[in-house]
């Protein structure tokens, strides 16, 4: 693993476990919002792996799946761009509320976000 890759993959595994820590705890609404960077880095540790690119400067988490090249069919086709726009939601007290509110309303993308991060993260034979 290059040492960029390795860079990003550790953030990535960071905020995943951030991530659960706070799902745990009840804290909705930031748990989406590091599901979403536990997946934007990991797609960026990607990128830098296995395309030998510097990975663009967004959060939108469709636009990393297409400059890696992945094909999310590979796992059903999920919607990414509710993650891209999780990352915003989360910033505004009236939207949190509204999309992150109960663990009914947030599970949805949290199990998203857990399959589509495992898949990428399983890209690298690594554990």
């Amino acid at each position: 693993m290059k040492d960029e890759t390795k860079l990003w993959f550790d953030l990535a595994n960071e905020d995943h476990e951030s991530a659960v820590l706070l799902w745990e705890n009840h804290r909705y609404g930031l748990s989406i919002f590091l599901w979403q960077q536990a997946v934007e880095k990991m797609l960026k540790a990607y990128i830098v792996e296995y395309k030998n690119k510097i990975p663009p400067k967004t959060h939108r988490v469709e636009n990393l799946i297409r400059e890696a090249e992945l094909d999310l069919k590979e796992i059903g086709g999920p919607d990414v761009t509710e993650l891209s726009k999780a990352y915003i939601r989360v910033r505004y007290p009236d939207l949190n509320k509204h999309y992150f509110r109960t663990k009914d309303r947030a599970q949805p993308l949290v199990d998203m976000a857990k399959e589509v991060f495992l898949w990428i993260k399983n890209k690298f034979n690594v554990r």
